[in-house]
């Protein structure tokens, strides 16, 4: 913090009469020529430092701003993918870039990453998780464009700097849950009412962001006419927040017991950043839709 002005010229006039020969001539007013000129240096003094703290706090912020070769610089630049289009390098020879911005050739919309150690390397790799579409409506990008993105990554990548680009099928969320209702609306005007509560909480998750599988229980509840929520019940077994997630080459994970699906303890981060509704087509077939898992039941004491 830059020290007052009264403070400068306290320490100043000390410093000054440590070699004054003739310090026995003291004379404490400030219009005595010898403190007008230790008082027009201490202002001088006082300046400068305002100036240099005015310089610190700008170059802090440049520093802090300035974030090449750093993942989020990275991360920054597959949003600005352009597809089809190719890079060209600048004048200097020190960057590539495109010739022409164009925004409606970019179809990176959310990336997230992570870095983890890598075999036989010393610096960690850095993994981007990457989607296209907008929230609550993410998709997979698919392999041929992907190709081109990773290639437009390598040619961003400083020496010595390791990437990975990855584009996910969506996490299929299976809530096997028994809802317990008032009996005010139909049971198919109560499952699209869920549906519609559990796509509006989807969207509302931060790509890549932890899923708790109490608020997926809470979404359900807060519908109208719910009464309760229950994933414990005598009448059925194997109740639960349930995800099945895809790998890289898009098959379906399967767990050490051979299951594709699994049981969401508390909270867990998409394989792919983000979760959707099993399609119960392809590869999706024997995953079932949410109202194949909801159990709707009457509140007996309606």
């Amino acid at each position: 913090m830059t020290r007052s002005l009264s403070e400068i010229y306290a320490d100043a006039k000390e410093c000054r009469n440590k070699y004054l020969e003739l310090t026995e001539f003291d004379n404490s007013s400030k219009m005595s020529i010898l403190d007008a000129f230790t008082w027009v240096t201490s202002a001088c003094i006082w300046a400068f430092e305002n100036v240099l703290d005015v310089f610190k706090v700008d170059l802090a912020r440049d520093l802090q701003n300035r974030i090449n070769g750093t993942p989020k610089y990275f991360a920054n630049a597959l949003l600005k993918y352009q597809s089809g289009d190719d890079l060209a390098m600048n004048e200097e020879g020190t960057a590539f870039s495109y010739p022409h911005v164009d925004p409606t050739k970019r179809i990176i919309t959310k990336v997230a990453y992570y870095e983890e150690e890598e075999a036989g390397f010393h610096d960690k790799i850095t993994r981007f998780k990457i989607a296209t579409g907008t929230p609550g409506n993410y998709s997979r990008i698919d392999e041929n464009e992907l190709i081109a993105i990773r290639a437009y990554l390598n040619s961003l990548l400083f020496a010595g700097q390791h990437a990975r680009v990855v584009s996910r099928i969506g996490d299929v969320l299976v809530p096997r849950v028994v809802v317990y209702y008032d009996g005010g609306v139909t049971e198919d005007d109560l499952y699209s009412a869920i549906e519609d509560a559990l796509n509006n909480y989807i969207a509302g998750i931060e790509f890549n962001g932890l899923v708790y599988a109490q608020k997926i229980i809470d979404a359900i509840q807060q519908v109208e006419h719910v009464t309760d929520v229950s994933v414990a019940s005598n009448d059925t077994d194997n109740l639960g927040i349930f995800i099945a997630s895809y790998d890289d080459d898009n098959n379906l994970i399967k767990d050490k017991n051979d299951s594709i699906l699994t049981q969401i303890e508390r909270y867990f981060v998409p394989n792919s950043g983000y979760i959707k509704q099993s399609s119960n087509s392809g590869l999706e077939k024997d995953l079932p839709k949410w109202r194949d898992t909801i159990i709707l039941k009457l509140e007996d004491n309606v």
